[in-house]
């Protein structure tokens, strides 16, 4: 199959709502000031602020929901949409999309007969944590998470949307207004890129550094652009054969925090090098990529500390990363992330 036949394009703000929402419950994962974060957050009446920080504790963003929206696919959209199914249906819609593949039947029906349980049980929290997606929420807190919600999926149907609508309606509606036009230049660039690139080639350009190798087993690609997301990829699974991936739409010099006068990518690259761990194992990966185990020897750390920092490395695109149809990752170093951290000290310090 060619690579024309592989892309499918696709945009809109709907994206970027739920990815701000992760990301503000998650300021230091992505190196977004933890105060301004909470500012956005405080926008909110406690118990709107407290359904979203419940939800995200084990809701990811649902992206094959949001590709079936109608266009143009931005808040409103999302909110029609939800606002259009019954509440007990909105879990459902939010977690597995618009239809339940062979491959989540199962976990379906254990969320769906949670529906009207009092006590999470020892069995039924294994079974959660079976299918927990590693964030930076504990599998136990998770497991409470998505216990609470599914037990009286009603409940949380209505509190999410309404909590949802005054987040748009508090800070979402005129950040909107911001990232639009920069995921429109995304959108046209990367499909000017592609004209010139593999795929692969492609996809790691978009990403600042990820060789996602797993995408050659899929024979159709759905790419979005999001301005909250960069420099991270966010993706799932449409069904068998087909992925969806949310490619980095914020220009250069631009920070998620609107006003700051220092570059947010200035600002990663010099934290991220202010730690003789992180050049460490940036001065052994010249010798080659490496794993996070492989690193973590060499460096006689435990392997959650070495993830820890490779996550810092991979926000300031000091490192590139393969991902494998295995979901191993081997970090290798990014010469160019190395010399652009460089050349936006020199840009920031012109008279120095």
């Amino acid at each position: 199959m060619t690579k024309q036949q592989n892309l499918i394009w696709d945009s809109g703000s709907a994206y970027d709502l739920f990815v701000s929402l992760w990301i503000i419950h998650r300021p230091d994962e992505f190196g977004l000031r933890p105060s301004w974060a909470a500012g956005v957050r405080s926008r909110l009446s406690i118990p709107f602020r407290d359904v979203l920080e419940h939800s995200q504790k084990f809701l990811y963003v649902p992206l094959p929901w949001i590709y079936s929206l109608p266009k143009p696919k931005n808040a409103m959209s999302a909110l029609n949409a939800l606002e259009a199914l019954r509440p007990e249906d909105r879990l459902s819609a939010l977690t597995f999309g618009t239809q339940v593949d062979e491959g989540t039947t199962a976990y379906h029906k254990l969320l769906l007969s949670l529906d009207g349980k009092q006590r999470l049980s020892a069995n039924i929290e294994a079974q959660l944590i079976e299918h927990y997606r590693s964030s930076n929420t504990p599998p136990k807190t998770f497991a409470r998470a998505i216990f609470d919600a599914w037990s009286n999926r009603e409940a949380f149907g209505n509190a999410f949307l309404k909590a949802l609508n005054a987040y748009v309606l508090n800070f979402f509606q005129e950040e909107e207004n911001r990232i639009i036009p920069a995921q429109v230049r995304a959108l046209e660039n990367a499909q000017a890129l592609a004209k010139e690139q593999d795929l692969l080639a492609l996809l790691e350009d978009l990403s600042a550094g990820v060789r996602m190798d797993w995408i050659a087993h899929r024979s159709k690609i759905i790419l979005a652009p999001s301005f909250w997301g960069a420099p991270f990829v966010f993706f799932d699974i449409l069904e068998e054969n087909a992925g969806i991936l949310l490619f980095g739409a914020r220009p250069q010099g631009t920070t998620l925090v609107p006003g700051e006068l220092i570059p947010e990518n200035l600002l990663n690259a010099l934290k991220a090098l202010a730690n003789p761990t992180r050049l460490r194992i940036l001065h052994y990966m010249q010798e080659g990529p490496c794993t996070p185990s492989e690193l973590a020897k060499i460096l006689r750390l435990r392997p959650p500390t070495v993830i820890h920092h490779l996550h810092i490395l991979r926000l300031a695109g000091l490192v590139r990363v393969t991902v494998s149809p295995q979901s191993e990752r081997r970090y290798a170093l990014r010469s160019e992330g190395i010399n652009a951290s460089i050349q936006h000290l020199q840009d920031f310090l012109p008279g120095a």
